[in-house]
């Protein structure tokens, strides 16, 4: 039987997994998963910033760079395209470091913007511990410098 190769997740982060600092955004109009998140990890040393308006959004992006920006589609006030297209625009590093999370599997356009920029996504509603996982697996990529 062929396995595929997989990455750890949970408590196979060992240390890594609690107590690694990291700068996460999330562009949620909601903040229900940001909250549960929150929640989540607790004082583990992540860092994570609420952003309920995208354009909000780009101006910190503009200011500060995030290990990790996490973004709710379908996205209020500019089409998701765009949205990554401006994120490209501020900084390529960025936006190789987005992760989303989708409402709407189901939506054709969404599918087809998922499959052109080739980030990772978890479906709503999003379970705190896979969010997590991901997170860490998106945060502790070598950064391009």
């Amino acid at each position: 039987m062929l396995m595929e190769p997989r990455l750890p997740a949970g408590l196979e982060f060992g240390l890594e997994g609690f107590g690694v600092e990291l700068r996460v955004l999330v562009i949620e109009a909601t903040g229900y998963s940001t909250g549960q998140f929150r929640e989540y990890v607790g004082h583990s040393g992540m860092e994570i910033d609420l952003a309920r308006n995208p354009l909000q959004a780009l101006r910190r992006m503009k200011r500060q760079f995030y290990d990790v920006v996490v973004i709710e589609l379908p996205t209020p006030q500019i089409p998701p395209d765009d949205l990554f297209r401006d994120i490209l625009a501020i900084d390529l590093e960025q936006a190789v470091r987005i992760i989303f999370l989708v409402n709407d599997l189901g939506e054709t356009s969404t599918r087809k913007f998922l499959t052109e920029v080739g980030r990772p996504f978890l479906t709503q509603p999003v379970d705190p511990v896979e969010l997590h996982d991901l997170v860490l697996r998106v945060g502790l990529q070598e950064r391009a410098e």
